[in-house]
């Protein structure tokens, strides 16, 4: 700053992106704002600084101007995409040379079931990253569920390279739990800790909605009680007001689905519910079709009575993920279902239609469709006889299981600080005058986030408001809706710099050639930036040989003998 004029106005930009940062200032005021700057976890690339700069240059119609870009230059700034520069500005890119870090970090976790199950062993995996250039021997791994530790392991990771090692726990009480996945390593420490949240239900409530009499079926794997609380309804006697409390309901065979089932139905799989279908052997199509298309799914075209077989099976889909060893799931010798007859598909070209179970004839006997933030799963044939074997053969218990199961799954693990991470309620979530807090359990903050009531629930977003990573509570009127956690962005974690050359080399692909890289090793930089905008002053030269010539000539007068 102190290199260009007092009425030069400048830019302070920082990896917040934050709007008072946008505005041109003067030279006072650069250096108050300067001096107000605080650590953040933010995390930007080069080409999204360099679009920033120009915004701002824009609007506060300062012209071209001058870019600096003062940064340790790590390796993920350089982003996905090219780098849009305008020609006309120039890029000064001052490197800052950054001790060099051996940094082990934990990159991410999950669960390897699609949610935690009262009283059964839960696998969770841990990835870890070792960014050094030589081998973490013996590194301790801690797992802590609501602070006690559950399970420590201990990971060898090759340099440069990561590790995924698995761990087993068992939660028995139902609620929300808040987890821990942490090592210790120095001197770069906040990506040490990951941390985690789930919900364990102690219950699963199906519900059948049957055209006439319950099946034997469902009731033989739902109606024993324990961990699934299973009901039926006959489908003219609905209570609208239990079907948004369910987490999976299932249309059992009606002959029509009225207009108004069908709007309950719409609204409840928009909001998060899951369904499934088993069409009547009498089905009135236009009423099935109707509801079909408004939720997006195809429309049926009428029964195929010709034999076949179903042939191949998605297992790569979460629902047959962990239920065929091998190829099974692709094994035409295997004894999958047969057919004696099924319904047949108008396909769409806009239809977002997941064959899990496809038949001989390359139709399809189980389709899925995403619906809002639900799932909607259509078999092609009934469960009563006279279609097909489903309801008799051994996939019928797991496939269905499965799909209570995935009726649980929550929101995610954990969210990462800085990106555009927001929470999904279902739409029978009740809120309160007071809206919603977001309290810190791990860290002492409250924040107030932005929320939106659309048709088929509630939208929390979270952009902007959450700056350390750690538990949160989401709390409507004093009641707990959600347990929350945050961890910081792991772009951060490798310590890779680029390199004079490699920066040179990303100019150059970019076509930028408008830039300046200044050597780290200069020592005084105002200096070199005021000889580059003024030149190199020689006034001071001049005054200096004026004075030595003056100095010579009284010299010459005095000593020098005519």
């Amino acid at each position: 700053v102190n290199a260009y004029p007092a009425s030069t106005r400048f830019q302070l930009l920082t990896n917040e992106f934050d709007p008072i940062h946008q505005r041109l200032l003067s030279r006072e005021d650069f250096l108050n704002m300067l001096d107000q700057i605080k650590i953040s976890s933010s995390s930007r690339s080069l080409n999204d600084i360099i679009k920033r700069q120009h915004e701002a240059l824009q609007k506060g119609d300062a012209g071209t101007g001058t870019k600096f870009i003062i940064s340790d230059f790590q390796s993920n700034m350089i982003g996905n995409g090219p780098i849009d520069a305008d020609s006309l500005e120039s890029i000064n890119i001052v490197p800052v040379q950054a001790p060099v870090s051996d940094n082990i970090y934990i990159d991410s976790c999950w669960l390897s079931s699609p949610a935690v199950q009262l009283n059964q062993s839960t696998e969770f995996s841990i990835r870890i990253f070792n960014g050094s250039d030589k081998e973490a021997e013996s590194i301790p791994v801690k797992i802590k569920i609501d602070g006690q530790i559950r399970a420590v392991t201990s990971v060898s990771i090759p340099p440069r390279q990561s590790v995924i090692t698995k761990v087993n726990f068992t939660i028995n009480t139902a609620g929300w739990h808040r987890g821990e996945a942490s090592i210790n390593d120095h001197p770069v420490t906040f990506d040490d800790t990951y941390y985690f949240s789930f919900e364990v239900k102690d219950a699963v409530a199906v519900l059948s909605i049957n055209g006439r009499e319950p099946s034997p079926y469902l009731q033989a794997l739902f109606g024993g009680g324990g961990f699934i609380h299973f009901t039926n309804s006959l489908y003219t006697q609905v209570d609208y007001v239990s079907v948004q409390q369910q987490q999976l309901v299932i249309i059992n065979e009606p002959k029509t689905i009225s207009t108004g089932l069908a709007d309950e139905l719409k609204k409840y799989v928009t909001a998060g519910g899951h369904l499934i279908v088993f069409p009547d052997s009498n089905a009135d199509l236009q009423s099935y079709n109707s509801f079909f298309s408004q939720i997006g799914a195809d429309a049926f075209s009428g029964i195929n009575d010709n034999n076949d077989k179903v042939v191949a099976i998605d297992k790569n889909n979460e629902l047959f993920a962990d239920v065929f060893q091998g190829n099974q799931g692709k094994d035409i010798s295997v004894d999958y279902p047969t057919v004696l007859k099924h319904f047949d598909y108008i396909t769409s070209t806009n239809s977002n239609r997941q064959v899990l179970m496809r038949l001989q004839g390359g139709g399809a006997f189980l389709s899925q469709f995403n619906v809002g933030k639900g799932s909607l799963y259509i078999f092609s044939v009934p469960l009563s006889p006279g279609f097909s074997n489903l309801a008799h053969h051994a996939v019928f218990v797991p496939a269905l299981y499965k799909m209570a199961i995935l009726s649980m799954k929550g929101h995610d693990l954990s969210f990462t600080i800085g990106n555009d991470a927001a929470l999904q309620l279902k739409g029978n979530i009740l809120v309160a005058e007071d809206n919603f807090k977001l309290i810190g359990t791990s860290v002492k903050s409250e924040v107030i986030p932005q929320h939106r009531v659309t048709t088929s629930g509630i939208d929390i977003g979270f952009n902007n408001i959450i700056t350390e990573a750690g538990h949160y509570d989401l709390k409507s009127g004093g009641n707990l809706v959600s347990a929350l956690s945050f961890n910081y962005d792991r772009r951060e974690s490798d310590m890779k710099m680029l390199t004079e050359d490699q920066l040179k080399a990303l100019m150059n692909e970019n076509h930028i050639t408008n830039y300046t890289a200044f050597d780290n090793a200069i020592p005084d930089l105002s200096l070199k930036l005021k000889q580059m905008t003024e030149g190199i002053s020689l006034w001071k030269y001049c005054i200096i040989l004026v004075l030595l010539f003056l100095l010579a000539e009284t010299i010459l007068l005095r000593f020098w003998k005519t």
